[in-house]
């Protein structure tokens, strides 16, 4: 008899077909999961890009190393006590009076007399208006670690001296966050390699794109016309700084902020509207439209602003931090940065340009290579622009409302002359 080739057996097949199928049924189940979770991942960095504020987590803080601009992991250095063995000197370049009397509060703060760091401020008059020049002499002759520079309306390096720390300050700074010096000292000491160490300037420089990012730039957009509030009196208004008594915003549907825009009227705000379009204010045009402004247009510089106040009244500061940028592609501001003075020769080029275009150009070429410059995001400051006069920012009520804010939150009242000052 022979032996049959095959032999079959019901049962055994029965179990092979079931395994069969349940082991395709795992593979579907396996290959649904992974898509389901894919597809929440993609789900979860689309709305972590765009508005990140929508997540119980940010995501950029498992992405970034602490060199990336885009996440701050403190919101400041913490306590930092005075350095001995060098004077720290603020150099305030001055053509204002009405703005660097905003920032004058802040230097107040900050002097060593008030548990600061400042051992002295040395203005630079860039202007010859005698009414802003009368209003600094009679400043400078109320404090004595104040000082006004003898070399005339340059920035004169002639007054650094090799063993100071100098921490240049534009006049036209409006707000100062408390921690803000000591943050950019403690990392220049901690960086003796950095030719400068600059602060977080809102919208400037290099930053102007990172500030611009949904959810830290607003749809602010301007008033067109007077919007009454009769519930509260004109002089309450007009010491107002906070950002939740305004309105919103009215106007026609199809507004948009474009190239040119002329301020709608003189003392005008900026307002949120209840639905923002997608490319009406004036960065998501820059950003979306061939119409709209570019990034360094008065309008954008207003919707930063606005923007900015509205994070400082919800305390939400945190949205434009970062830890360090080291040498940035694009020009760092030249409005507040802190160098030793036996690095001055060094910076003459960043400091001598006439205008950030001009640096933007040379900004690889300094020197063959970048400077050697980091920016310290754990430090606001706010700077005002006012180089388009009635045109810009001068049309608006931000002077007012920053100037509001110190006397508030940061002015003294000095009562004696050696006393500490009171709020």
């Amino acid at each position: 008899m022979g032996r049959p080739l095959k032999l079959h057996d019901l049962e055994s097949d029965h179990d092979k077909q079931g395994g069969s199928s349940s082991s395709t049924w795992r593979d579907k189940t396996i290959v649904f999961t992974w898509s389901l979770f894919g597809y929440l991942c993609l789900i979860f960095t689309v709305v972590g890009f765009f508005n990140p504020s929508l997540l119980p987590v940010d995501p950029m803080a498992l992405v970034f190393n602490r060199y990336s601009p885009f996440y701050a992991f403190s919101r400041g250095s913490g306590h930092f006590p005075k350095p001995h063995g060098f004077k720290i000197v603020a150099l305030v370049p001055f053509n204002n009076h009405e703005h660097t009397s905003i920032l004058e509060c802040y230097l107040q703060k900050n002097l060593i007399h008030n548990h600061g760091l400042l051992d002295q401020v040395v203005f630079i008059p860039q202007t010859n208006d005698p009414t802003s020049l009368e209003w600094l002499n009679s400043l400078v002759q109320q404090t004595s670690e104040y000082a006004i520079s003898p070399h005339g309306q340059d920035m004169d390096w002639k007054i650094t001296r090799d063993n100071v720390m100098y921490i240049r300050i534009d006049g036209d700074v409006v707000y100062l966050e408390d921690h803000t010096i000591p943050t950019i000292v403690k990392t220049k000491m901690e960086n003796p390699d950095t030719l400068m160490v600059s602060a977080n300037v809102v919208n400037e420089g290099a930053l102007a794109s990172l500030h611009s990012h949904p959810g830290v730039a607003l749809p602010y957009l301007p008033e067109l016309y007077h919007v009454d509030q009769p519930s509260r009196s004109k002089s309450q208004l007009s010491h107002d700084w906070r950002m939740s008594s305004l309105p919103s915003w009215r106007g026609p549907a199809s507004f948009r902020v474009r190239k040119g825009f002329k301020a709608p009227f003189e003392g005008h705000r900026w307002l949120l509207p209840r639905e923002p379009g997608t490319d009406r204010d004036p960065i998501a045009g820059s950003v979306y439209t061939e119409t709209g402004p570019t990034l360094r247009d008065w309008t954008v510089a207003a919707q930063q602003h606005y923007s900015f106040l509205h994070h400082l009244e919800l305390d939400d500061l945190n949205l434009y931090k970062f830890p360090l940028w080291v040498n940035p592609t694009e020009p760092i501001t030249t409005n507040f940065g802190c160098f030793w003075g036996n690095d001055v020769e060094a910076l003459r080029d960043i400091f001598e340009h006439r205008s950030s275009e001009d640096l933007f150009k040379e900004w690889t070429n300094l020197n063959g290579s970048r400077p050697n410059v980091t920016i310290d995001g754990k430090g606001v400051a706010t700077h005002y622009s006012s180089r388009q006069g009635a045109e810009g920012l001068d049309s608006t009520d931000l002077l007012d409302r920053y100037r509001s804010y110190a006397q508030e939150r940061v002015c003294r009242q000095k009562s004696r002359p050696n006393e500490d000052w009171e709020n």
